[in-house]
Formats: structure tokens, C-alpha cells, sequence
């Protein structure tokens, strides 16, 4: 790996997307893609913003995992895929980048970041290149029939295949609302309406023995 693109979902949190941005060091292998799902305003913000970024305005309200796939398709090297109401510990990032390479010198894996203080998937928060992205149908990294939660399919092929590997120095703060209650917002009561859906639908495709990117969806 040479490179990697940050990609962030983002819908009307600003000032907690400005928190994680900050926490994201400026280094020359680093891009930074952030998805506006139907928040026009900050996508007007982040045009003007200090930090150089890429960003995309989806213009009807379609998920994280649509967001995430829109970018992952046209990334060209690594892919850390994120949220927006994280914080990256410092040096996590490029830890996290050596290592990939130490542990993936053929591009082939994926490298979980460890959410501190609390028990969350392994990789909700993931470092992945491009021949394992090559797995997934148009380098879709997440099942298109999710809305939010669908991380597990990629921890599924990664152990599959033995392509996983995480480090408790790649690590960010997760702030998540069922411990920060201040921090909950219509974001997450959106997420939350699409739940049990998505969690209904892990449960049947596990129980099918289906997992993107290995069987036939």
C-alpha cells in the first residue's frame, strides 16, 4: 500500500465531523473522501473548508453503506473506511499503514481498528486494499442490501481467508450514544428505524452461509 482514502458518510453533524477531521493527520499518503447522504449545508461547508478534501453530495438520503460503495469503487489504493463521530487516536492511522504492509506485502487484507473503551465490531472501523477490494462485485466492499450496519460480511471473508489482522495501536474513540447519550442526534435515530432490518438480514444471510464477495448474492 502507497496510498489510502479516508471515507466518511456524513449527514448533518458538522461539528462532529469537523472532531474527527482533526484527528486525521495531514501526511502526503493521505486523501480524505467525506459523502454528504442528502445534507446539502455541509456539503457547502466542506467545499469551503480549510482541510483539502473530496466531497460528494448524494441528494436523496441513502445510507452509509451506499455512500461508502459509491467511493470504494473508484479508489485506487487503500481504503480506510470510517464515521463521523470517532476520533483517531494519535498514530493510529499510520500504525495502522505499516501495518498493513508488514503483515499484507501482497495488498491482499484487512486491518481492523481497535474502538477504545468499548466492545464494538472488530472492524467497524477498517484499513482494506485493492486485491482484497477485487473480491467484491464493481469493488462494492459492503452488501448493497444493508442501509447501515454491514461490517460482519467483510470480517466473515477476511477470517475466511485469513486476511485479518488488528492492533490495539490503531485505535480511535468511538462516541457512541448508547455510552454518550449527549451525542445521540437524528442521525442516529435514523440509523436505528433501519436496525432491525439490517440485523434481520445479517441473521438470515449467516444462517444461508452467503458472505459478500465469496458466494454468488
Amino acid at each position: 500500500m502507497k496510498r489510502m482514502t479516508i471515507v466518511i458518510p456524513t449527514r448533518n453533524r458538522m461539528k462532529k465531523l469537523e472532531r474527527t477531521l482533526s484527528s486525521i493527520p495531514e501526511l502526503d499518503y493521505i486523501d480524505i473522501s467525506i459523502i454528504c447522504d442528502e445534507d446539502e449545508d455541509t456539503y457547502s461547508k466542506l467545499l469551503i473548508h480549510g482541510r483539502k478534501v473530496f466531497v460528494t453530495l448524494v441528494h436523496y438520503q441513502r445510507g452509509a453503506v451506499y455512500c461508502r460503495n459509491l467511493i470504494t469503487q473508484s479508489v485506487q489504493d487503500g481504503v480506510l473506511y470510517a464515521t463521523d463521530d470517532i476520533v483517531f487516536q494519535e498514530g493510529s492511522i499510520e500504525h495502522a499503514f505499516e501495518c498493513f504492509n508488514k503483515n499484507f506485502p501482497d495488498d491482499d487484507g484487512v486491518v481492523g481498528f481497535v474502538q477504545e473503551g468499548n466492545t464494538f465490531h472488530p472492524v467497524g472501523i477498517a484499513l482494506v486494499e485493492q486485491k482484497f477490494l477485487q473480491r467484491y462485485p464493481d469493488k462494492k466492499l459492503f452488501y448493497p442490501g444493508y442501509f447501515h450496519f454491514a461490517c460482519q460480511e467483510i470480517y466473515w471473508l477476511a477470517n475466511k481467508f485469513e486476511r485479518f489482522v488488528q492492533d490495539p495501536e490503531a485505535s480511535v474513540f468511538h462516541y457512541h450514544p448508547c455510552y454518550f447519550k449527549e451525542e445521540m442526534d437524528q442521525t442516529h435515530r435514523d440509523a436505528r428505524i433501519k436496525r432491525r432490518e439490517d440485523h434481520n438480514l445479517i441473521k438470515q444471510r449467516e444462517k444461508a452461509g452467503l458472505i459478500w464477495g465469496h458466494n454468488r448474492d
